[in-house]
């Protein structure tokens, strides 16, 4: 079977400073999702998942409800089904649709849920904030029941050792980190949304699919794709596939020696081609510095250009 993997889509995610460029990064979160969806029609997949975020919000505009699911749906009339579940964005409910009564192919889980696809059973469950072990390990129980069949977990959590931005911090030894060490083989997999980084953990069983598009300059770093699975009774291969993202950019500028803002943004000749960050480090900002940026980088003529911080009494250190 051939499965293709995706999370955090944040359909409704808005960027810049006009209503323009909002409009903009909102359709960019379509059209690369749309694309992926033609990849999964192209690669002949069997099965597509979402791990959850799919919208940006607990409760999207209609419009944008009505894009995302179809485009989900034109998948499930090709022939391929999909199996989504909510994320923290979501607040653990995806909005009430009538496509899983519409087609029988498409699955958009409200609970824990055991969804059978050919040979493989695909175990999916919305983000838990709450005691999330209690759930894993009714999926642990179910496997475990069922010995003879094969199993994937989809899931919204945070796994131990998962690592996210560009300190490569290390999520380990927290009440809400999951450790899967003593899964049953039967569970060939564990994919997950949450961590918008795409990477490998605990021995190359849990799968973070990562983020088709960045949603914050703390992701610069990252590459974005999908996942590509080829599962079969005594084997899987997994390969992630870029998809390409909207450049991004941050400079930083050390402040703290310096008395008049104004000179320095003038040396530094500042150009903003693409979604920019600019961070001023190791000293405050001042009321009327801010004023001043604000002034000088009119939104009309930098609708992609963001400051931080935007607390004046906020001291940053270096983000790289």
């Amino acid at each position: 079977m051939k499965i293709l993997a995706t999370a955090d889509s944040h359909f409704g995610y808005e960027f810049g400073r006009t209503t323009q460029a909002k409009n903009q990064t909102t359709q960019r979160m379509f059209d690369v999702f749309q694309e992926v969806m033609h990849q999964a029609k192209f690669e002949g997949v069997d099965l597509v998942l979402h791990g959850g975020d799919m919208f940006n919000r607990s409760q999207p505009k209609g419009k944008i409800v009505s894009e995302a699911y179809n485009i989900i749906r034109i998948v499930a009339e090709d022939g391929i089904p999909f199996i989504g579940i909510p994320g923290n964005h979501d607040k653990s409910k995806l909005p009430e649709s009538l496509l899983n009564f519409i087609n029988k192919d498409i699955h958009l889980l409200s609970k824990f849920s055991a969804i059978e696809v050919e040979d493989l059973v695909i175990l999916g469950f919305p983000f838990i904030g709450k005691n999330p072990r209690v759930i894993l390990s009714r999926a642990k129980r179910l496997a475990e029941k069922y010995p003879e069949k094969s199993f994937i977990v989809l899931c919204h959590q945070l796994f131990d050792g998962a690592r996210f931005g560009p300190h490569h911090h290390i999520f380990t030894n927290r009440f809400d980190t999951l450790v899967t060490t003593d899964f049953p083989q039967n569970i060939k997999l564990i994919l997950s949304g949450h961590i918008h980084r795409a990477q490998i953990l605990q021995g190359g069983r849990v799968f973070y699919t990562g983020s088709l598009e960045r949603t914050s300059f703390m992701e610069i770093v990252e590459p974005k794709g999908y996942l590509l699975i080829d599962i079969e009774d005594d084997f899987h291969k997994v390969q992630f596939y870029e998809t390409k993202s909207i450049p991004m950019e941050v400079l930083e500028i050390d402040i703290k020696n310096t008395v008049i803002l104004s000179s320095v943004i003038e040396e530094e000749d500042v150009k903003i081609n693409s979604r920019t960050l600019i961070r001023f480090i190791n000293r405050d900002l001042s009321d009327s510095e801010i004023k001043f940026l604000w002034a000088r980088y009119p939104a009309k003529e930098y609708p992609l250009l963001r400051f931080s911080p935007r607390n004046p009494n906020t001291v940053l250190r270096k983000l790289y």
